[in-house]
């Protein structure tokens, strides 16, 4: 995309003094114009300077992998099962091309530490999901969202704002029991993710949208409004897990009137699950 020389001067004008949401939100649009464009302003911006920083770092994003080359290339287990961790950093680089997942990781990493502690190994399980909801939802202030917005579901973000829909605040207490090795595993309800702690042939099942409450099935059927076959109630996949991520950000872009992207993720939902 050809630029006039107002619209650079524009741009960098906006750059050099910003919020941190309006420069994220700058970024993302520098990206969506394309490399040849971002090198036209980068070149007007005087060195040193933060619209020269800003623009620098978008600049980068273009020399690394592509995203469906991300997606393509996410490990897989034996069973054909990808890291939940690795490909809900993987969709938040749709929203946010230049995020330092390392940080983030070190964030989660220091969560799992300080709960390390508080969690005996021969704890009986209603203790351990008290003690992972206490720390979640009171110490950390997690707590649900019912908005369209894309930013509940871009992991980074929900991590920043502790906010996130029922299937994101899963995924944080999925993947901290991850690093914790506790017997946790996702459960894809129809209209609503849960999680389920299984311990010998228990299972019992917890609501993170819900400030991880506790449920019996039935009371999962309440909450869903219908009955609920067996086989929903089975350990969900981490790849179905990020595909039906991936499908709720698809929709709250169809609502927001963004098809473009909408369409983006579709084609990246194709590359992850081929089958679907």
């Amino acid at each position: 995309m050809k630029l006039h020389s107002e619209q650079i001067r524009a741009i960098v004008s906006l750059l050099s003094d910003c919020s941190p949401d309006i420069a994220d939100r700058l970024r993302q649009k520098l990206y969506d114009l394309g490399e040849k464009a971002t090198r036209e302003i980068h070149s007007a911006c005087a060195e040193d300077s933060r619209a020269h920083r800003e623009v620098s770092r978008v600049l980068r994003q273009f020399r690394e992998p592509s995203l469906d080359m991300r997606f393509r290339n996410l490990t897989r287990d034996q069973h054909g099962d990808i890291t939940l961790e690795e490909g809900v950093f993987a969709l938040a680089r749709f929203g946010y091309p230049d995020l330092d997942e390392s940080a983030y990781k070190t964030r989660l990493g220091y969560m799992a530490f300080e709960l390390a502690p508080r969690i005996a190994p021969d704890d009986h399980p209603i203790r351990i999901i008290r003690t992972l909801n206490h720390y979640l939802f009171d110490e950390q202030g997690f707590h649900a969202s019912t908005h369209y917005d894309p930013d509940d579901t871009y992991f980074n973000r929900v991590i920043d704002r502790k906010r996130g829909w029922p299937i994101t605040l899963s995924a944080i207490y999925l993947i901290l029991a991850q690093r914790l090795e506790l017997p946790i595993s996702g459960v894809a309800l129809p209209k609503h993710y849960i999680v389920k702690y299984i311990h010998k042939d228990q299972h019992i099942y917890i609501d993170p949208h819900n400030r991880g409450q506790i449920l019996t099935a039935n009371e999962c059927a309440d909450l869903i409004g219908e009955k609920i076959s067996d086989d929903l109630f089975s350990k969900a996949s981490n790849c179905f897990t990020l595909f039906r991520m991936m499908n709720n950000l698809r929709y709250t872009y169809l609502n927001l009137d963004d098809p473009n992207r909408a369409e983006k993720l579709e084609h990246l939902m194709h590359i992850l699950q081929p089958d679907i």
